[in-house]
Order: C-alpha cells, then structure tokens, then sequence
C-alpha cells in the first residue's frame, strides 16, 4: 500500500512540475522605432520572479506581473485554470538580432526557466513619401528556390501577398498557374496563417496562398508565367452620420485592384550523358534501396514475400516497378506498391515499397539477385550506383505446383495419362470426355443462341453508350459526392481533381509521371476529341486548383456546380470515343 501511495505521490509531483516558462513577443521582426509588447506566462501561480537581462532595449515600462483564474463545469466537472503573467514594454536601442536570454520563476518552489527568443531588428523607414502610393500597400510575390536545374531535380514555387500594415483586403481571385513543362505537387497551407515581414523600413502583413513541389519533365529554357490576383480594397467614402455615441460613420468604397507576380526563367539542363544501366529517372542529394525476404528455406508451391523499399527525397514518389530478374522457375506476380511519400517544403520524400510474391515450382538451390539502381545527385552532378545483397533460396519437394497456364496443365495431364493402366486410362479418358463433350455442346448452343436473341432486340446503342458513360462517371466521382454531402470544401476539390486526372490516365493509359495538361491535349486531339471538349476538362482542373480562395458564401453552390460538370465532361468524353 505504501509502496503504490509513494507511486502515486511520484506522479502527481511530476505533474505539477511539469509546468514551462513560455516567452513570446507581438513582434518579431521589429523595427527600431517600434514599440514591442514581451510577455512570460505560466499556468499556475508564480512567484519570486527573477527578470532576463535587456541591456539592448529601452524599458519603457514592466515588469507587470498579472494573476488570473476561471473555472469550467462540463459534464458536472469542474475545473480550474490559473494563469501568471509578467510583462513588458520595451523599444530597442539599435537594429540588429538579439537575444532575449532566460528569465525564471518559482511555482511551489521549485524554479522554472524559460527559453531564449530571438528577436530581430530592423531600422525603420523615416521617408513615408515613398510608401504612401496605393500600389505600394498591397503586392504580390513569386518566390522560387531554384533557378537552374536538372530534368527531374525539384523545387519549390511560393506565391506570397504583401498587405502593408494598416492596409485591408476584402474578397480576392486568382487566376490558374500553368506549370507548362513540370510536374506540380502542391504543399497544403493554411492560408488564414499570417508571417509579419519588413521591406525597407516598413511592415507587412505577409499570406502565403499557394506552395507547388514542381519536377521539371523536359530540358530546355522553360517558364513559369506571371499570374494575376485580383483583390477588393475598402477605403473610406463620403460622411454618413454622426452620432454621438458611436461617432462619425463614413461610407466604404470597394475599389478593385489587380496584382501581378514576375515571370520566371527556369534553365532545365539535360542529364549527363551517357545515362547508366538501371537508371530510372530518379534524381536526388540522398537516395537508399533495401530489399528482404520473409524466408530463405521453403517447399514447392509455397509462397515468398519479397520486398524492395526505396527510400530518399527527389521525385521517389514517381518511381514505377521496372524490371527484375526472378528465377526462371519462379512464378512471379505483379507487386502490391505501398506508398508513403509525402511533399515537403522543397521536395518530395519518404520511402517506396514494392512486394512481389513469389512461387518456386520445382525444387533446388536459388538464388535472388542483388538489385543495381543508380539515381542522379545534381549537387555533385554525378551517377550514384547502389545495390542490394543477394538471397539464397533453398527450396525443397512439396506439393505439386499447378500454374495458371493451360498449356501446362494440359502437358501434367498428358504425362498422367502415359503412366497409367490401359483400364485405368479408359476410365480417366471416360470421366474427362463425357464432362468436356457436354461442355462444348453447351458452348456452341450458347454460341448460336445468343446471337439470335440479342439480333431480336431493339436497342438504342447510342442511349446505352450514354449510360454506361454516365456508370463511368458516377463511380469516378463517388468519393466527391462523399465529400459534397458532407460540405467538406477543400477534400471536395481534391476528390475532384483526382477523379479526373485518375480518368484521363487510366482511360489513355498515360504513366502518372507524364500527366499534364499539354498531355491532355495531345492524347484528346490523337483520338479527335473536340477542342470544347479539351478546354472544358482542363478548365474543370483549374477550377479544383484555386477553388478554395472562392468566397465562402458561394462554396456550396461551386461544390455542386462543379460535380455536375465533372460528370457531364466525362460523359462527354467516353460518348466521343465510342462513337469512332
């Protein structure tokens, strides 16, 4: 009993010192004629406080310390928060980074330190001429991180807009990138997240409202175009009324205003050449291969698992299964792919696994081996070549192996038949030939009788064309219906997006890493399907694309709009090329 009282006093002394000292400051970075709000806040009651040293600020006022305390009852649970906190007012002396070092205070005795902040400051623009021009309170940016590559070798594309403190925005559309030549991932952002940035001398509001992973697919000088965004400015109108409360109240004038990023000039290098054996189109600072196998000793007809996990940054999510030689008696399925990539800021990443089951028909000695793979390192500029360890399989008399070939089957069976007793092949030959005769019999009866029937009937194939397009489209898009009952905006779109591109790629069969929008035109003007048609498609991508910056009051309205024509172009697509 003491032991466990002791147990739970341990816990509960863990638990109340569990507390930490956090710092934050309102600003950061700062400029040097501003004043910065430092505050240091613990949930419970503090005391004894001892102060960080801030020799490179003006205090214009603190330390204030405040206590504060509520209580909740939910579900007949009361609960109760305390809150300590100590603040300052300070203005710095000069520009630069500095550190605001430890402060601490004492919480039932025991004395908690905070972190250290890093604040940055900058020098203040005095010449507010320059800044008072509309277009200077709002512009936006397109930000890229790389400017010279290789085919293959990825980058970052940021879109940022600029608010200049004081400044306003209300509603904002912006039209579709086209990424012409790559191979776009988009990073998901929070767009209601907001960064404070100081350019020359004055502060903005800084919104990140889109981030592309882009792969280049072709060499060459390529391009990403300008794109526009328009935006609604208020600004104050003419003098309504004035109370004596509320006091003057003036009109507000929506002025619209658009905004427009710089072309960008990306030069894609091709791959040095000659291009290595068992290379396959990766291009990566850090890529590893390993392979495993979950048995070495095994009989005929059983099954191995063998699996080939690829793992690194660089376009690994664009990895397909290429060729492996398996032994010749080895019966080899297509492999389960598991993919666990993720985008990341600059790049793709994460790890590829491809499981191949294999079955050994005959007993022996094996061996499985080593898989060559090289990638490209465009820091280095050089092939990289790595491998895998080889397997010895061992492989013992088991069951007979049966494969789905018939040709086989048909050999097993005629071997049978040379060893056994002449009454014993009549039997067999009788129990195979009454069942196999009646089989064909049945077979050619069906051969005329289903003809017969289906030229009897009347049928508009051009109205069944239709609806098994309209099948087509209904599975395609049921994750989006999903997603539509339940008015989940941004998955929608997403579902949507995927829906299409997963159509197009399956319907042509065009590889995942090709897909593009040039490639939509290509294969839809190989199989003479109308220029509409192309645009509608495309438009429909678009529209995914940037549909989450719509206005919220519309976004129901899009989602059904939108699912309806996600539908129709399907349709529309499967009728055009039934009807060649």
């Amino acid at each position: 009993m003491k032991k466990h009282l002791l147990f739970l006093f341990s816990i509960f002394s863990i638990l109340s010192f569990s507390q930490t000292l956090e710092v934050q400051v309102n600003k950061n970075p700062a400029l040097t004629n501003e004043v910065i709000q430092l505050q240091f806040i613990i949930k419970a009651k503090g005391n004894d406080f001892i102060p960080p040293s801030l020799t490179n600020f003006h205090v214009l006022s603190g330390p204030h310390q405040g206590f504060s305390q509520s209580y909740s009852n939910i579900n007949g649970k009361s609960t109760r928060e305390i809150k300590t906190t100590i603040s300052y007012t300070l203005q710095a002396k000069k520009e630069g980074s500095f550190i605001i070092p430890s402060a601490s205070v004492k919480v039932e005795g025991k004395r908690i330190k905070s972190k250290t902040l890093k604040l940055k400051i900058e020098k203040s623009n005095t010449n507010t001429t320059q800044n008072t021009k509309k277009e200077n309170n709002i512009f936006v940016k397109q930000i890229i991180s790389k400017n010279d590559i290789f085919v293959g070798e990825q980058f970052s594309s940021i879109s940022k807009i600029y608010i200049k403190e004081g400044a306003n925005i209300q509603n904002s559309e912006i039209n579709a990138i086209t990424y012409d030549g790559f191979w776009e991932d988009e990073v998901k952002i929070n767009t209601n997240k907001q960064k404070r940035e100081i350019i020359n001398g004055v502060p903005y509001r800084v919104i990140k409202f889109r981030h592309s992973v882009l792969t280049s697919q072709k060499d060459g000088d390529l391009f990403i175009p300008s794109t526009e965004m328009k935006v609604m400015t208020p600004t104050r109108g003419q003098l309504i009324s004035k109370h004596p409360f509320f006091g003057s109240q003036y009109q507000t004038i929506l002025s619209e205003q658009t905004l427009k990023t710089r072309a960008k000039n990306i030069k894609v290098r091709k791959l040095p050449q000659p291009i290595p054996k068992n290379f396959y189109g990766i291009v990566s600072e850090k890529f590893t291969v390993k392979t495993e196998t979950d048995k070495t000793k095994l009989k005929t007809s059983e099954a191995i698992s063998y699996k080939i996990t690829f793992r690194g940054n660089g376009n690994i999510n664009m990895l397909e299964p290429f060729d492996i030689k398996f032994p010749s008696s080895f019966e080899v399925f297509s492999p389960t792919i598991t993919d666990k990539t993720f985008v990341g800021n600059n790049n793709t990443g994460g790890k590829k696994t491809f499981e191949y089951i294999l079955i050994p028909r005959e007993e022996g000695v094996y061996i499985i081996n080593s898989v060559k793979f090289n990638y490209f390192n465009p820091e280095t500029e050089k092939y990289i070549k790595i491998s895998t360890k080889d397997y010895k399989i061992e492989v013992e008399k088991g069951k007979d192996y049966v494969s789905k070939d018939t040709s086989t089957t048909i050999t097993n069976i005629s071997l049978k038949f040379n060893g056994f007793s002449k009454i014993k092949n009549r039997t067999i030959i009788y129990n195979w030939f009454i069942p196999l005769f009646w089989s064909l019999f049945l077979l050619l009866f069906l051969s005329i009788l289903i003809p017969y029937i289906l030229s009897k009937r009347t049928i508009d194939t051009e109205e069944s064309k239709r609806r098994k397009s309209t099948k087509i489209a209904i599975k395609r898009l049921k994750n989006a219906q999903i997603r539509l009952k339940n008015n989940d905006f941004d998955s929608f779109f997403e579902e949507i997006e995927k829906s299409l591109w997963g159509y197009f790629a399956d319907k042509f069969n065009v590889n995942s890493s090709k897909l593009s929008k040039e490639t939509i035109e290509d294969y839809f003007n190989k199989n003479q399907i109308s220029s509409d048609l192309q645009n509608q498609f495309i438009k429909i991508l678009s529209v995914c694309e940037f549909a989450r910056y719509s206005p919220s009051s519309e976004r129901f309205k899009k989602m059904e709009e939108t699912l309806e024509k996600s539908k129709l172009i399907i349709v529309e697509v499967e009728s055009n090329l039934k009807r060649k």
